[in-house]
């Protein structure tokens, strides 16, 4: 099997090297951590670097005989070689600042990616976790998709009518929510459990009363794009590591050798 992160190229001898961060922070990169990317481009490869769609980088043009020599300074900083063939795909989240985000997952993904680094499996897995239903890290095309849910609930704090929760841009997006001269009405037919109104609501009108995790299997992109299918809903991050656990040996233990989960949910179910 080849050495996760060693992308062979057109190039004879030469080489794409991809790497992700691991520590101190997942899918983000330091102000040091740029300066040692762009060092290495310019010293060992063409000057230029390619961004994944995994939150990944890849180095291209770099001697295949001074791998090991570019890993060792990567290392110091807390970047690694990693993330390709039928090893585990980096794990990525969308960023923590976002407004949108029912709960912040960069940490947990940190985690995910320590607990599950170059795991080997029987085909290219990509796992990612959404902090919202807009799911910019397309994890309902993932084989893992994790998507946070907020459970919403109406307090006995007065309604003002800004109307912040139902106007563009940061309103309802599905428009299940209404105001009344009694006060807020939610649809629950509509609603989506992404928590965006409670963000807006200066008098906390309407909260977060629990969030939760949905998990869907069974996704991909690339020339048949599949969306993954609901599978179950967890209540805490323990509860998500418990279920990719169980759903990677499930994995493991029926896939025949280049299988993705949405070959093996085809031919044996969900």
């Amino acid at each position: 099997m080849d050495t996760p992160g060693i992308i062979s190229t057109k190039h004879k001898n030469r080489v794409a090297l991809r790497i992700r961060s691991i520590e101190p922070h997942s899918s983000e990169l330091t102000g040091e951590q740029l300066g040692i990317i762009a060092d290495i481009a310019e010293k060992y490869g063409s000057g230029t670097v390619h961004v994944t769609p995994r939150q990944t980088i890849e180095i291209p043009d770099i001697e295949q005989s001074l791998i090991t020599e570019v890993t060792g300074i990567l290392g110091s900083v807390g970047l690694y070689p990693g993330s390709s063939d039928r090893f585990l795909r980096n794990i990525i989240a969308c960023s923590r600042w976002c407004l949108y985000n029912v709960a912040p997952l960069s940490d947990f993904t940190q985690k995910l990616n320590k607990i599950y680094k170059d795991k080997v499996l029987p085909g290219k897995t990509i796992i990612s976790l959404s902090g919202c239903d807009f799911s910019c890290v397309r994890s309902k095309t993932s084989d893992i998709g994790v998507i946070a849910r907020a459970e919403i609930e109406i307090t006995d704090k007065k309604c003002k009518q800004c109307s912040l929760c139902i106007k563009e841009p940061l309103g309802c997006q599905v428009d299940a929510i209404t105001i009344t001269d009694e006060g807020v009405l939610i649809d629950t037919e509509r609603c989506i459990r992404c928590g965006f109104c409670t963000n807006v609501c200066r008098p906390d009108s309407i909260r977060v009363k629990s969030r939760s995790f949905d998990l869907f299997i069974g996704g991909s992109g690339g020339i048949k794009p599949k969306e993954a299918q609901f599978y179950k809903n967890v209540s805490s991050e323990d509860e998500v590591v418990q279920e990719i656990n169980k759903l990677l040996d499930k994995y493991l233990s029926v896939a025949e050798s280049g299988e993705r989960i949405r070959d093996v949910t085809e031919r044996l179910g969900l």
